[in-house]
């Protein structure tokens, strides 16, 4: 009985003390720079390579901190800091942009690197040669590009020109490009590229390079070209140009074939390698190259160029842009440029409010442009009708200009300031709305196809964007001839002498900046569904283009020599299209891409000087 007494005494005291130690769970942060089906394959590789040995979050045996930048460089430094913060046991960077950042921030933490070049490709090596020290994972060496465009060349044995786009900003993109063209040489392939600086552009650099007379386009592993791909895609297919890539995710958005990486298996590689760290937490693993690649066709895009992969292609079949549009329907640089012009006009008109009635720069413009096209997308995807999307987002952009107008005049705060305070809460509300910096729109319905059966598609969207021009100079037109829109043009220029009369100027002013924005917000309803996607940051710098437009149609309005109010509406729309008409001319010079923001700059420069040479 003793024995036993003590044996039990020993077993309880035991099992407190084995209690009572530490269970260290390793807790690892993975950054996601932004989102993008493609790179979603690799973390989910990475999370399974390492359940497989014995981390899982859903066992209790790893703790994850995820964090998504959604494409904004500030926001991905903040959560880089925050994670460092936490002390976490290793950072999953997730692909070369958040690599970059993690490495400026620490060289304490150890890094985990996935979908990204070598080191040295991206400038992290000391003078000597050598990596960070905290660095380890799965690299690429981007050779396999090379074999990318021998695939494409293998199905079209007759390609002599071959179009990209690149963005000099990124290491990788710029690394990609210098590969292509050397092998091109080579193959006697002639390269056309042109650089691209923001999604926005996309639709006219595209169209721009297709005027080149491309065999192909090759969708280079870009950020740019990830998030604007489907007006690549249906910018080619109009032009009866095929799309190859070496990103095996693009195939499922309508790229005819890719020769590349498996994402999934390069993710599920860096997640062996981490597994090898997390295991001691004293030795840095190698960096090793990732090890599998795959050939992908996509049947649906393929069919209308009769190619004929052979056994080593893996088929897929999936829906895509290019079934959404009736190939053969070529849409030149400046027919392009007249329908963005369309697009524009119902931003022009609401800047036209803002800047000419009211004097009031509203930098809300920018923020209430995504807002418009983020509702479109998600509301289209989630299958609401478009009458109910086209209301959604002209009352949430009313609410935006409104919430402007209330802070100047009710809160006394000054218009410009008011319009930033604005401008960035709406953000955060823009990438709650989205769920991600880009949605493209594969499949939906869509307000300008409406006259597709009975009008090749790029008539029904010239169509439909020139009746809703037309629908909002008129109505605007009506608006400012009534009691309520003398009211308004009195409140901007003699605010004085209508409030001695009773006129609640402020009011006015909230009611006039929520038109404006309701007007702004439906060009980004209308330029979403003309491109195909909505990214976070498409309305970037989007005040200077509207701006423009109205300066530029103003201009040509003085030769007039009227103050007709539906004659001023009507000349800032043609003022939009002549913008966008010279850029498309711009762009035909040969002028890089890159330069585009400049050149725009500079015209709105010239516009204002000369306007005032004339006036004295």
């Amino acid at each position: 009985m003793r024995f036993w007494g003590l044996y039990c005494l020993c077993v309880v005291f035991g099992l407190a003390g084995c209690s009572a130690l530490p269970t260290e769970v390793p807790t690892i942060g993975f950054i996601d720079a932004f989102e993008d089906e493609t790179l979603a394959q690799a973390k989910q590789g990475f999370f399974d390579a390492l359940a497989e040995k014995g981390f899982s979050e859903k066992k209790g045996s790893l703790r994850v901190i995820y964090r998504n930048a959604q494409g904004d460089l500030p926001t991905l430094v903040q959560i880089t800091d925050y994670m460092i913060a936490q002390k976490v046991a290793l950072l999953a960077t997730n692909p070369t942009l958040a690599t970059i950042t993690a490495l400026q921030k620490t060289r304490n933490v150890p890094v985990c690197m996935m979908v990204t070049g070598h080191p040295n490709m991206l400038g992290l090596v000391d003078s000597k040669g050598n990596n960070p020290p905290n660095l380890f994972g799965v690299f690429e060496t981007q050779a396999y590009l090379v074999t990318a465009v021998e695939n494409a060349q293998q199905l079209l044995p007759k390609m002599k020109r071959l179009g990209v786009i690149y963005n000099q900003a990124e290491p990788q993109s710029a690394e990609a490009l210098r590969l292509i063209a050397q092998h091109c040489k080579i193959l006697g392939i002639t390269l056309e590229s042109l650089p691209v600086s923001n999604s926005a552009e996309t639709q006219l650099v595209v169209q721009a390079l297709l005027q080149k007379k491309l065999d192909a386009f090759f969708a280079l592993p870009d950020n740019i070209v990830f998030s604007s791909f489907e007006v690549i895609v249906r910018s080619c297919a109009e032009a009866r140009v095929p799309v190859f890539t070496s990103e095996a995710g693009l195939v499922k958005r309508g790229a005819v074939s890719a020769y590349g990486a498996d994402m999934y298996a390069w993710g599920h590689q860096a997640g062996e390698q981490a597994s090898l760290y997390l295991r001691n937490r004293t030795e840095i693993p190698a960096l090793v190259k990732v090890n599998t690649y795959q050939k992908l066709y996509n049947t649906t895009a393929g069919k209308p160029f009769k190619f004929s992969p052979d056994k080593s292609y893996q088929e897929i079949r999936v829906k895509s842009p290019t079934q959404a549009n009736e190939a053969g329907n070529f849409q030149n640089l400046y027919l392009s440029a007249l329908w963005l012009g369309l697009a524009y006009s119902a931003l022009a008109l609401g800047i036209f409010i803002s800047m000419r009635i009211f004097d009031i720069p509203d930098i809300t413009t920018d923020s209430s442009y995504t807002l418009g096209g983020a509702i479109t997308a998600t509301l289209l995807l989630a299958g609401v009708p478009l009458p109910v999307v086209l209301l959604a987002v002209i009352l949430a952009g009313a609410l935006a200009g409104m919430a402007t107008g209330f802070m100047h005049t009710y809160l006394r705060i000054n218009a410009l300031l008011a319009g930033i305070l604005v401008m960035n809460g709406l953000y955060s509300v823009n990438l709650m709305i989205l769920g991600k910096a880009n949605v493209p729109l594969i499949d939906t319905q869509n307000l300008l196809a409406s006259f597709s059966p009975a009008l090749p598609a790029v008539w029904s969207q010239g169509s439909v964007l020139l009746g809703v021009m037309l629908l909002c100079w008129g109505g605007l037109a009506y608006l400012l001839k009534t009691d309520f829109g003398l009211a308004m043009r009195a409140t901007g220029s003699a605010e004085a002498m209508i409030r001695a009369n009773g006129v609640n100027t402020n009011r006015i002013k909230v009611i006039g900046l929520g038109l404006s924005n309701a007007l702004t917000a439906l060009s980004g309803f209308l330029l979403v569904q003309y491109q195909g996607f909505a990214d976070i940051n498409m309305g970037l710098g989007i005040m200077i283009v509207g701006l423009g437009s109205v300066i530029i149609g103003e201009a040509v309005g003085n030769l007039l020599k009227t103050n007709a109010i539906a004659v001023r509406l009507g000349v800032v729309v043609l003022g939009t299209i002549l913008f966008r008409e010279l850029l498309a001319i711009t762009l035909s010079l040969g002028i890089p891409p890159d330069m585009l923001k400049l050149v725009t700059s500079l015209l709105v420069l010239a516009v204002v000087v000369l306007g005032r040479k004339k006036e004295h």
